[in-house]
């Protein structure tokens, strides 16, 4: 990486991913090079893409980078497969597709990439298929065909409008956005998530720096929101982000996954801390969440954190959290045992175990974080977080999409349906928000989208039933599929009111919700 950058005169940002450069030559024939960006998949870790660095690279050579050959690699070593794409069809159907629409600012990255291995295509705003994406398995692949591949690729650079690329490529890094401190309009960003199956999740660029903010700031963290806000997958994505943060990497050091643990109503502190256990017929400590994570360096996320009784399970882990040194148990039975010590340090987060200590010390270093979600309507009948446990734990809002900025979301991810569907879907999104009891975020709508769109793809056109009938018919078994279950566990009175607020808007009959209410009553 450093030789191409020197070549060049660039700076290339740095990844955990390798760069590949690749020199072909054969007898009688003129030889050249290939640079090959990658991103890796591994089925579990999420993938960290090089498309970033292959923009930067391409702008901040004013094209030259485009005399190698580059490509970006998508390689899945946990099934031994890979995607290949030439950067000048990548990044030239980018500019095609930002010469037609404007394609919004991202807070978090220039160039949000998604590759599909089953359906053979890459997508950074605009799609690439077909003869344009080189994929296989590693098995089978020889040098023969690695040549050919790679002869495709200089083919497609051969042929690229590379000063139309590097002028949408430009434009696109120069508009990340900027938003003061105290400005009462943030500017909208969508945040993309290449892990996610290619979704982006819709945040203001005000929340998401509240988002970074507080992570790297507090060693305890929690987002707090309705259903189907995203709060998962932007901590995911938060993550990712700060994973290359030098706050948390230092210089030659490596950034570990996270922990991720859901917890649920029958969790105790044995399963948040760690406690007794018999092994070979003698009490032993077995450690919980919290102290593998430190053993292991790793943070801990706590997905949903409120289906399980966190006031309760908590207990010692609140004098922790606020910078102490508790203990958490014993080392074993019988004479001897060390006592187990749960604390903070100074720097990475260790465990010290020496004889001469009479104790086991798990140590938190001051990077480590603790961190998790919270579904705020759902804490109204599951368990809410006490003021002693929700003091140590700083608390980020993440609310709903306006309706207004709904219907900007549906236009872009439901434009196969028709224009009455989404705006009976968009209706409805807006009853549930007019009302706090019932406001839920834009994902159980979007999934909605989906089922309306595969049931009308294999509806029976010999029915005979009349399209606004069907519709509406669709429309309701969509939102029992995807609502329902949370539909069951309002109060009833804000179900009536949610009702008489959608069949004002005109969504659904007297009829409609009456059969709605007959089949929720078996999800209940």
């Amino acid at each position: 990486m450093r030789d191409l950058a020197n070549d060049l005169g660039i700076e290339l940002s740095r990844s955990p991913n390798p760069l590949y450069r690749i020199r072909i030559d054969e007898p009688g024939q003129q030889g050249f090079e290939a640079v090959a960006f990658t991103l890796i998949l591994n089925a579990s870790n999420r993938p960290a893409t090089r498309a970033e660095a292959l923009g930067q690279a391409i702008a901040q050579s004013d094209g030259a980078l485009f005399d190698r050959n580059p490509l970006l690699l998508v390689f899945d070593y946990n099934q031994s497969r890979f995607l290949v794409v030439a950067a000048a069809t990548l990044f030239g159907a980018f500019a095609k597709e930002a010469a037609k629409r404007e394609i919004p600012a991202s807070g978090s990255s220039s160039f949000s990439l998604t590759p599909n291995f089953e359906h053979r295509t890459i997508t950074m705003y605009a799609n690439v298929s077909g003869n344009d994406v080189w994929a296989g398995d590693l098995p089978p692949l020889d040098g023969d065909a690695l040549i050919v591949g790679l002869k495709a690729v200089r083919s497609a650079t051969e042929a690229a409008p590379v000063a139309s690329i590097v002028e949408a490529v430009k434009k696109r890094l120069a508009a990340t956005p900027t938003v003061a401190v105290g400005d009462p309009n943030p500017a909208v960003l969508t945040v993309p998530l290449d892990e996610f199956s290619g979704d982006d999740i819709r945040i203001d660029s005000r929340s998401w720096r509240m988002i970074l903010t507080a992570i790297r700031s507090s060693p305890a963290v929690i987002l707090v929101g309705p259903p189907g806000t995203g709060k998962t997958a932007l901590l995911s994505k938060a993550v990712r982000t700060l994973s290359g943060d030098p706050q948390f990497v230092p210089e030659g050091g490596v950034f570990h996954d996270p922990l991720w643990a859901t917890p649920d109503e029958s969790w105790t502190a044995r399963d948040l801390v760690g406690g007794d256990t018999i092994v070979d017929g003698q009490i032993r400590f077995r450690p919980g969440w919290v102290v593998r994570a430190i053993a292991d360096d790793r943070w801990l996320i706590l997905d949903e954190a409120n289906r399980a009784d966190m006031d309760r399970i908590f207990g010692g882990l609140l004098t922790w959290l606020s910078g102490g040194t508790v203990a958490i148990g014993s080392e074993h039975s019988g004479n001897g045992a060390r006592e187990i010590l749960l604390g903070w340090t100074a720097g990475a987060s260790s465990v010290s175990e020496g004889e001469e200590q009479r104790a086991i010390r798990y140590k938190a270093g001051a990077n480590w974080r603790l961190l998790g979600t919270y579904n705020a309507l759902d804490a109204q009948r599951v368990f809410r977080f006490g003021q002693a446990l929700g003091r140590r734990f700083v608390r980020v809002p993440v609310p709903a999409l306006t309706p207004d900025l709904f219907v900007e979301v549906l236009g872009e991810r439901a434009s196969r349906l028709s224009a009455d569907l989404r705006q009976a879907v968009a209706r409805l999104y807006a009853a549930h928000h007019a009302s706090p009891a019932t406001v839920l975020g834009p994902a159980l709508f979007l999934a909605m989208c989906g089922y309306l769109a595969s049931a009308i793809a294999l509806r029976d056109e010999s029915a005979n039933i009349a399209d606004n009938t069907l519709s509406e018919e669709l429309l309701a078994e969509a939102y029992v599929v995807h609502i329902g279950t949370w539909l069951a566990q309002l109060e009833p009175s804000d179900r009536d009111g949610l009702r008489d607020r959608a069949q004002q808007s005109g969504v659904f009959s007297d009829a409609e919700w009456s059969w709605i209410e007959t089949m929720i009553e078996s999800l209940a």
